[in-house]
């Protein structure tokens, strides 16, 4: 693994289109975390990527991700909105507090509609892991 790769194993379950759905395993440091409740990295978790061509399912797979290219998706999907949602309610704070309001929640859509676009038509290639196909088993299971 590279410095600076964030990575993850998991099965596939399923696949169809052009796409897979991965079971992401935990890693045993999510066992005895205290913020396993709120992270969401303790228990399961199930992703959608573009498949390549030799996936199957029960194929074992490692994704790895750049910590460039997922700090430009945590800030395109977090603060992206949060910036809409402050100009919205900045443009219209002069009409008064309902106006405010209202402005906040037009930029706080207009946000999410953005990242939408983005993820979709620019950032869909950039932001996708790099899939390995690996042996069939996880580390732990039975063959």
């Amino acid at each position: 693994m590279m410095p600076g790769m964030l990575k993850a194993r998991g099965r596939v379950i399923e696949v169809r289109d052009g796409t897979a759905e991965l079971r992401l395993t935990t890693t045993s440091s999510c066992h005895g975390c205290r913020a396993q409740a709120v992270c969401g990295s303790g228990r399961e978790q199930s992703v959608r990527i573009a498949a390549p061509a030799d996936l199957a399912v029960g194929d074992v797979v490692s994704l790895q991700l750049g910590e460039a290219q997922f700090s430009l998706a945590v800030a395109i999907g977090y603060l992206l909105p949060a910036l809409t949602l402050l100009l919205g309610a900045i443009l219209l704070s002069f009409a008064g507090d309902a106006a405010a309001v209202v402005g906040a929640a037009i930029g706080l859509a207009i946000g999410i509609l953005l990242v939408r676009l983005l993820a979709r038509r620019r950032l869909a290639d950039q932001l996708q892991p790099v899939t390995t196909c690996l042996a069939n088993s996880l580390p732990g299971e039975n063959p």
